[in-house]
Parts: structure tokens; C-alpha cells; sequence
């Protein structure tokens, strides 16, 4: 009897541990499932606006601890080139990403109807022509049956010229090799002063500047600031013909993996980053000269008078390449209507 007092005694301890374990197992299975979702967010820029949205939607998506969503940033094309990006929207293993829409023209025509210039007369007529709910309703359904949902658009900035040797009037514009996005409408503006349009990534574009493959970059005074153009580049033109916008993408394949609590959570988490975002950018235009200037650059203006022939010129080849175009015509129509009630 005593020896067998002596084994059920060992026998209680391990018997309270193995239903501890069991507890614990439970517990741990229920754990998983409300587990800290992970959300990757990725871009191609640094040091701008893109990235302050980003960081702001890691932010606005953690602030509600029930929803249990942790953002991760992925500036500067750390977790693939833009191609990859949206591939990664596409199949789900990326959450979200924040570009220019027109990268996505591959998937969609009718994204570069934005591209336009001479449309818009500042920022934020841009930002209420961009989001007019007739057109953005529309426009942000472009890839939906590809899997990609777009769900804030904003006003990233006006473009600019960054080149070797000044831009100071329309004649200096001749000979000029400058990088260019991959549309025939953008190439055909650049001819009309002179210049030759060289289509490249963005990510090549500083190392072109440097081994003398381009001359100069039409982009945001904003985006190459904070990727250090001023260190090859000791001019800049500002001439705002034309407004670069961003939209924040979110995977659909990823939503609908969600409950629909956590993802109406989601879809009006980012939604109202519109206003915020084009707000932000607009305060990093202002920033924007003098970080070029302390860098050691002139910053340049054209004359009234190159600057009202400038845009007299560029302004029709929306029409003509867009309008003209059966593919765009519908989206870049119901775009100039959504300008028009901007202005009002």
C-alpha cells in the first residue's frame, strides 16, 4: 500500500501537467487564430510622400488593437521592382502598394488617362478632379478583374526637369536627352521643344544621369530630392505641366481572406487617406526647393511667356492621344467633365 501511495503521488504532478498542456494547446490554436495579421506595404521611392502614406496607413491600420493588423513598410523597391509589386497584389503575396496608377497601363489602358498634361490647374483642383466620385468610382475599378483593388487616390506633385545644364527657356529644351515614361504621349510632348524621350525604370534613371545617357528627368521635384538627383543634377525647371498622382492598392485575393469586420475595417482605413495624403504631399512640394537649393542647386521658373506657350502647346495632346483613342477616349472624356466640376 505504501509503495503504491508513492506511485500515484508521482502520478497526480504529471497528471496536472498533461491536462496544463492540453489547456495550453487550446489556447494556443485560439491564439493563432487571432493572430497579428502582418499587412506589407511597398513602393519604389524614399524619403517622400509615398513613404509618408505608408507609414501613416501602418499607423491608422494598428490604431484599432481588436482589428489586429501590424503594417510593415518596404520603401525604395525593397521587396521588388513595381512589376513585381503588382504581380504581388495579384497573386497575394503582397498586401498593399502605393504607385502611380499609370504603371498599371500594361493591366489597363485607361490608367494613363491621368498622365495628360495641362489639365490640371494646381494640386488640389487636381485632388477633387481625381477623386469626383462619378470619375473615381470608375477609374478605380480599371484592374478590379485582375485582382487589384484601388482604394485612395491622391495628388503626389507637380513635374519638374532636373538636368546636367539649366533649362532656362523653351530653346534650351533642344537637343536635351531626357527620361521619359514608356507612352508615346509623353515622348511626343518632349519632341515638341527639341528633345529626345528616353523611356527607363525610375530605379535607373540617377545611374543614367551619372554615365551621361540622359541629359535630364521629367518627374516630381519631391521624388528626386529624396532620391538625391542634386547630386548630379544642379538645375531644376519647374514648370507643373502636369500632376502625378498615387493610389494606395490593396490585393483582393488578401481581402478576401479577411472576415468582413476586418475588411470594411481595411477598405475605410485606407479610403480615408485621400485627403491626408495629397495635404502631406503638398507640404513636401514646399520643402522641396529649399532642399534643392541647399544641395546646391538653382531652382528655375520659365518666363510668363515660355510658360503660357509651353502649355498652349502640350495641353492638346491629351485629345489627341487619349481622346483619339477608342481604347481611353470614355475614361479620359468622363476625366475633363470631373476637371470641369473641380473648378466650380
Amino acid at each position: 500500500l505504501i509503495q503504491r501511495e508513492r506511485i500515484m503521488g508521482h502520478l497526480k504532478p504529471v497528471g496536472k501537467i498533461m491536462g496544463a498542456l492540453a489547456a495550453l494547446a487550446i489556447t494556443g490554436f485560439a491564439g493563432n487564430a487571432m493572430a497579428q495579421t502582418k499587412v506589407k506595404i511597398g513602393y519604389a521611392t524614399l524619403n517622400d510622400p509615398q513613404q509618408a502614406v505608408g507609414m501613416e496607413l501602418a499607423k491608422r491600420l494598428a490604431a484599432n488593437p481588436a482589428m489586429k493588423f501590424t503594417g510593415q513598410n518596404f520603401p525604395a523597391g525593397q521587396i521588388g521592382s513595381i512589376p513585381r509589386m503588382i504581380e504581388g497584389l495579384q497573386f497575394g503575396t503582397l498586401e498593399m502598394m502605393i504607385t502611380p496608377p499609370g504603371f498599371l497601363v500594361g493591366i489597363n489602358q485607361n490608367f494613363q488617362v491621368l498622365d495628360a498634361p495641362g489639365l490640371f490647374d494646381n494640386p488640389m483642383h487636381a485632388h477633387k478632379a481625381l477623386n469626383d466620385p462619378e470619375f473615381f468610382s470608375k477609374y478605380s475599378q480599371l484592374a478590379a478583374n485582375k485582382g487589384i483593388k484601388m482604394m485612395s487616390l491622391y495628388v503626389y506633385g507637380p513635374t519638374s526637369w532636373a538636368s546636367k545644364k539649366p533649362i532656362r527657356t523653351l530653346a534650351d529644351f533642344k537637343g536635351v536627352k531626357v527620361r521619359v515614361l514608356a507612352t508615346k504621349m509623353e515622348s511626343a510632348m518632349v519632341r515638341k521643344f527639341g528633345a529626345a524621350g528616353v523611356p527607363m525604370p525610375y530605379t535607373e534613371v540617377l545611374p543614367a544621369l551619372q554615365r551621361g545617357t540622359i541629359d535630364a528627368c521629367r518627374s516630381a521635384i519631391i521624388v528626386m530630392g529624396g532620391s538625391k538627383f542634386f547630386t548630379v543634377t544642379k538645375f531644376i525647371t519647374v514648370i507643373e505641366s502636369g500632376m502625378i498622382p498615387s493610389a494606395v492598392l490593396v490585393s483582393d485575393v488578401w481581402l478576401k481572406k479577411l472576415s468582413p469586420e476586418r475588411r470594411k475595417f481595411v477598405e475605410t482605413t485606407v479610403a480615408g487617406m485621400s485627403d491626408w495624403a495629397t495635404e502631406t504631399a503638398i507640404e513636401y512640394g514646399k520643402k522641396a526647393e529649399t532642399l534643392w537649393k541647399e544641395n546646391g542647386a538653382e531652382v528655375i521658373r520659365l518666363s510668363a511667356a515660355d510658360q503660357k506657350t509651353f502649355m498652349d502647346t502640350v495641353r492638346p495632346l491629351g485629345d489627341e492621344f487619349l481622346g483619339g483613342n477608342p481604347v481611353t477616349k470614355d475614361m479620359y472624356n468622363l476625366l475633363k467633365k470631373a476637371v470641369e466640376r473641380a473648378r466650380m
